[in-house]
């Protein structure tokens, strides 16, 4: 099936989202430095799209400072669904429809138009 325009901006700003949500975690996972500029990024972008699903699980802590913020991994599986939906959405057109009508004559009767082909190939857009 090829992808429609919009298809593939969804496809593309849910790549977008779905990156950062990943940087998150990994910067989250190995206790990043927050100081950092990109790091101050990547939590500046990220921290609107785990609204919706920041209280939904506990931070998990682990030996030696590492973090697994289980919310996020839940808005990137919610995204990506999300994303899949839209694009399937977007992505769904129809083809047009080739119908072949064929015209017969009643046996005896003659006219004009019998020398030629009695076919009638139409093209149905819908």
């Amino acid at each position: 099936m090829r992808r429609t325009v919009p298809a593939t901006i969804i496809s593309f700003i849910v790549g977008i989202i779905q990156l950062i949500l990943v940087l998150r975690f990994i910067f989250q996972l190995f206790n990043a430095n927050e100081g950092a500029t990109f790091a101050q990024l990547i939590y500046g972008l990220s921290q609107p799209l785990l609204l919706p699903f920041a209280a939904i699980f506990p931070n998990l802590e682990l030996a030696n400072g590492f973090v697994v913020e289980l919310s996020t991994i839940v808005a990137i599986i919610v995204y990506g669904v999300v994303g899949m939906l839209l694009k399937r959405l977007f992505s769904v057109r129809k083809e047009p429809v080739h119908r072949e009508t064929v015209i017969r004559e009643e046996p005896g009767i003659r006219n004009e138009q019998t020398a030629r082909e009695k076919r009638i190939i139409r093209e149905e857009r819908r």
